[in-house]
């Protein structure tokens, strides 16, 4: 995903450009990882030379759903992932014991027709880190 299609969003919801709103933009599309608002953050301290207030990154990540450029994926807590969405179904982990939540590639057991209008899906198990502990 490029920031084309972000540049074509903007256009459309005649939004202003925002060198804020494009670096947390190209941080979810360089990242294989699902990342809440916490880790952006730290993130964006060290790739941004301004400080991005939590509101404006709430009101950035907003602008991203609702153009469906990004997908949303809570915890067990309600905490809140961010990922770019992709043209294929996504799949997400959320684990039972360390509550991380990643992405992860199913086999085609998942690509059955009662999953053919699902955004994506998630499975709540053990992640690979936690297996390889218990």
């Amino acid at each position: 995903m490029s920031i084309e299609k972000l540049n074509d969003y903007i256009k459309h919801k005649k939004a202003n450009t925002s060198r804020a709103r494009e670096a947390i933009y190209n941080l979810l599309v360089s990242s294989d990882e699902c990342l809440n608002v916490a880790q952006i953050i730290k993130r964006l301290s060290i790739t941004y030379p301004k400080k991005i207030s939590q509101n404006t990154l709430y009101r950035h990540l907003s602008f991203f759903i609702e153009c469906d450029l990004v997908v949303v994926i809570q915890d067990d807590f309600k905490r809140a992932y961010y990922y770019i969405k992709t043209e294929s179904l996504m799949t997400f982990c959320v684990c039972l014991h360390c509550n991380s939540v990643t992405k992860i590639d199913l086999d085609s057991a998942y690509t059955h027709d009662e999953f053919a209008s699902a955004e994506f899906i998630t499975v709540h198990k053990l992640c690979s880190q936690c297996k390889r502990i218990n």
